[in-house]
């Protein structure tokens, strides 16, 4: 009894492997979309090492981006006078810092200790401690395209009312006066 059950777990596993083998052999390979990139190895250790051996590193001098270029005005909410922004700190405004839009109200900081100080119109003044560092300005608007227009052509449908065919030349009407529907002078007799 212990041997057959031996026997039919060495055969069950026998079988289990062939068609496991069965399957990678047979199988197609998934097709890679068009738009995949392959991943590129990395290396761990790419380093400078000229410093190692004695060289003089290179001063890479990398300039700052100016803080004016980090932010960008995109839409205010200002008060209808201009000095209840500043007095009363009224107004909002949509800045987008490194491109990623915030919404800041005046006296909120916008970046670090940069706050938002006063919004009117088309701009909004950022700076520190009550003193304006920059003004930013809402990009102008696009010019309106112009042009002419072609002249309208007269539509052969007429909407809402009957209107004759028109006549041609040839028919002229036959009378121009009503013809009334007895004889004034009244019928001829002659008896």
């Amino acid at each position: 009894m212990l041997a057959r059950m031996i026997a039919f777990l060495v055969w069950g596993l026998l079988a289990c492997s062939g068609g496991f083998w069965l399957i990678q052999l047979l199988a197609r390979p998934i097709q890679v979309p068009a738009q995949a990139q392959p991943a590129l190895e990395q290396r761990a250790g790419q380093a400078d090492l000229t410093r190692l051996f004695g060289a003089a590193a290179a001063v890479a001098a990398e300039a700052a981006p100016a803080v004016e270029s980090r932010f960008k005005l995109l839409g205010v909410v200002a008060p209808k006078n201009a000095g209840a922004s500043q007095a009363g700190g009224e107004g909002v405004a949509l800045i987008a810092v490194d491109g990623v839009a915030r919404t800041v109200r005046v006296g909120a900081l916008v970046d670090g200790n940069l706050q938002l100080l006063y919004v009117d119109g088309r701009s909004a003044s950022l700076g520190e401690a009550g003193v304006v560092s920059m003004t930013l300005q809402i990009a102008p608007l696009a010019a309106a395209a112009t042009g002419a227009l072609p002249a309208a052509q007269p539509s052969p449908v007429v909407l809402g009312s009957y209107a004759p065919p028109p006549m041609a030349p040839a028919q002229a009407p036959l009378e121009s006066q009503p013809r009334p529907l007895h004889d004034p002078a009244g019928p001829s007799s002659t008896h």
